[in-house]
């Protein structure tokens, strides 16, 4: 794909910063599991999983998303400066976020990075919301504007936890419903929308503008907050909030067959050809609609209370959103932009993560199923998972290290 120069140039260290936080990610992940097979005496496992998430979530994900959407929709307008500025103080955060709660978990360190990050969200929204005036309006821009607010949204929740856990406690079901909310606004919303705004462009670019029928936008807003609901039931397990759910899920599914349906004429687009970005992004669309059937499914108030009860079931879930949903759709774009590695030793690392996440998932999955039934733990099954885990930061290097090698040299 011809880099088109009427909009921003991209810095490829911004690439390779959020890379690298996707591997440190994956190796703290692949820690995780190994500390369940053998004791690391000076590291806290609450710790480990603080780093991973955070710098998963706010590293890999911020900087990767933030940086391919200014790429993608905001012509020059001699702002690179800015845009590069906000991403290198967004990696300064995520470094101090690593080695803070990795020492301290949560603690003033590492509290004041994760609120300069906040700071970061929301300087970058203030220029890319005013930027994005400035161009054609279209469904793409709209989906943007809204990933945007819901990124902003979603730190509500984490303006919230400290209040509540000084007045009421961290025990007390808003502590966790702060929590949850921020999550749910990430995952759902950020970074939902952040994707389907990014498809929704590539088409308008391949001269298919998708059109909606009128109220699709409203049901995924509306679906969007009756489907919170699940993410509290665990901690107050209210009648009302599972007949919320439900809703939610149903106006989801209506949300995305509709949007399916605007998107048919541009499968050419993604899924005619057999490079390596259409085969990651076939599955990151295929993860996609596997976390709506997924969903779909709670709509029955015993299959959600089953849904967050097995741990297995939680983290398999979350990982089918981030790791496939999100981060492989994600990459299969950015391979399509020219913006990560192609050749031989990034391919390999693009098939490791693919294999990786497709043998964890099973591997979870198939343990929930195992624990739901009453048939207790497939046999060394944290030796199994520590391997499948391992496969992610092995491929995540050797792109890591291919982006390195990139002979191209685009800068903002």
């Amino acid at each position: 794909m011809t880099i088109d120069t009427k909009y921003q140039k991209p810095n490829l260290l911004n690439y390779q910063a959020a890379i690298g936080f996707f591997f440190l990610a994956a190796v703290l992940g692949t820690l995780m599991r190994f500390m369940y097979l053998q004791e690391v005496k000076f590291l806290e496992y609450k710790n480990v999983l603080h780093a991973h998430s955070h710098i998963a979530m706010l590293g890999w994900g911020f900087t990767a998303l933030a940086g391919v959407l200014v790429f993608t929709f905001i012509p020059t307008f001699n702002k690179g400066k800015i845009y590069q500025n906000i991403l290198n103080a967004n990696l300064i955060a995520g470094i101090g976020m690593l080695f803070s709660f990795l020492s301290q978990g949560y603690g003033a360190i590492s509290i004041g990075f994760c609120t300069a990050h906040i700071f970061i969200v929301y300087i970058f929204s203030w220029y890319f919301l005013k930027d994005l005036k400035k161009v054609p309006q279209t469904m793409g821009t709209k989906l943007a504007k809204w990933a945007i607010y819901l990124m902003v949204i979603s730190t509500i929740g984490l303006w919230s936890i400290g209040p509540i856990s000084i007045f009421l406690g961290k025990q007390h079901p808003l502590y966790f419903a702060s929590i949850q909310f921020f999550l749910h606004m990430q995952f759902n919303g950020w970074f939902t929308f952040g994707i389907l705004a990014l498809l929704f462009k590539l088409s308008e670019k391949n001269g298919h503008v998708v059109h909606l029928p009128k109220g699709t936008l409203t049901l995924i807003w509306l679906s969007l907050i009756f489907t919170y609901s699940l993410s509290i039931t665990w901690s107050t397990p209210m009648d009302i909030l599972f007949y919320l759910n439900s809703t939610g899920v149903i106006l989801q599914i209506v949300a995305f067959l509709l949007i399916a349906k605007g998107f048919y004429k541009s499968v050419d687009l993604f899924f005619s050809t057999g490079s390596l970005s259409s085969w990651m992004l076939r599955l990151g669309l295929v993860s996609l609609a596997l976390k709506v059937i997924v969903q779909s499914a709670v709509v029955l108030p015993f299959i959600a209370k089953v849904s967050y009860t097995i741990r297995n079931f939680v983290i398999g879930f979350i990982h089918l959103t981030m790791l496939g949903a999100f981060s492989l759709s994600l990459i299969g774009i950015l391979i399509h932009l020219e913006l990560l590695p192609r050749g031989r030793m990034a391919s390999m690392g693009y098939r490791l993560i693919v294999f990786g996440f497709l043998s964890t998932e099973a591997v979870l999955f198939l343990q929930g199923i195992l624990l739901w039934a009453g048939k207790g733990f497939i046999i060394n099954y944290h030796s199994i998972i520590f391997i499948a885990t391992a496969l992610l930061p092995i491929g995540l290097l050797s792109v890591f290290i291919a982006s390195l090698k990139s002979k191209k040299h685009l800068t903002i």
